[in-house]
């Protein structure tokens, strides 16, 4: 049996070439199905196609007695059937829920997170899950996802939680730094609002004072210089996204911690991931390793080479 699924074949014509679509990684948990939501309006928030991707691998089967029984092209077979079924369903109701979005899928033959990163090749975005949400093990979205998201070549979001509506108040929360790593990161911010019609709330975090976090003295406000550098890193962007409220906050806290307070409730965390080689590639940086685990709200990692 081929690894292409009868609902990727059709995807084929429902992905223009022209186009990078919203990629999203699927399995059987409850983080999935949330993650699903998510990609499906970013993508129609975008005008760009949807594109639901399955991996699923032979594993071994064991009689009663405990040994393995089976066959490696049987039990494939069957893994493989059931992922395209898997991957029909999610389809259908996602087809009926948007029926002006393209949208296409696959069970593809893999390890989760080669299949994942191959996608994100061709993906403008790849979205994927939080185990966190589900108390049964899934192996797309536990370990498999941080590894993903560290090596993912574009912008890879992790819905942590519900995103918050920017109709009722929640804003696109973006991480800024004083490199140049950050006009990637605001770029995508700025889309992503300007695309969604949320508010945006860039956060530069400056170290805190020691001193004044062991209450041996009042903690004075933030370097007036950390202000003017923020105000003008967003000055251009304000011009080119002129529909974009912009909210820029300098908070005296470790990124970490500062970062993780401002996701409360909000619609989106944007954060930069820095370039790794490939045998480093499934770690991820302090920050955005903490906000990973720790955010309110979904969180993207954005490549900034």
């Amino acid at each position: 049996m081929s690894a292409r699924t009868a609902a990727g074949t059709a995807a084929a014509t429902d992905l223009p070439g022209i186009e990078r679509p919203v990629v999203v990684g699927v399995d059987d948990s409850a983080g999935a199905e949330l993650a699903l939501r998510w990609a499906q309006e970013d993508a129609a928030a975008r005008g760009v196609p949807l594109r639901v991707v399955h991996a699923y691998r032979w594993r071994f089967a064991y009689d009663r007695i405990g040994t393995p029984g089976g066959s490696l092209g049987g039990d494939l077979q069957r893994a493989g059937h059931d992922g395209e079924q898997f991957v029909a369903q999610l389809l259908d109701r996602a087809r009926a829920a948007a029926p002006r979005l393209p949208i296409g899928g696959e069970a593809i033959a893999g390890r989760p997170a080669a299949v994942l990163l191959d996608e994100a090749a061709g993906a403008g975005v790849l979205v994927l899950g939080s185990r966190r949400l589900t108390a049964i093990s899934s192996e797309v979205f536990g370990s498999v996802g941080a590894a993903v998201a560290a090596r993912a070549s574009c912008p890879a979001v992790v819905v942590r939680g519900v995103a918050g509506p920017p109709e009722e108040g929640a804003a696109v929360v973006v991480g800024v730094d004083a490199t140049p790593a950050s006009e990637r990161v605001l770029h995508y911010a700025f889309e992503h609002a300007s695309r969604h019609r949320a508010a945006l709330r860039a956060v530069l975090c400056w170290h805190p004072d020691l001193l004044a976090t062991m209450r041996w003295r009042p903690e004075p406000p933030p370097p007036e210089r950390a202000e003017a550098w923020l105000s003008e890193c967003l000055a251009g962007w304000r011009e080119r996204f002129p529909d974009v409220p912009v909210h820029p906050e300098v908070l005296r806290e470790h990124p970490t911690d500062g970062l993780i307070s401002a996701s409360l409730s909000q619609h989106l965390l944007v954060v930069g991931r820095h370039g790794r080689s490939a045998a480093a590639g499934t770690l991820l940086g302090s920050v955005s390793q903490g906000v990973l685990h720790h955010a309110d709200c979904p969180v993207a990692l954005v490549p900034t080479g």
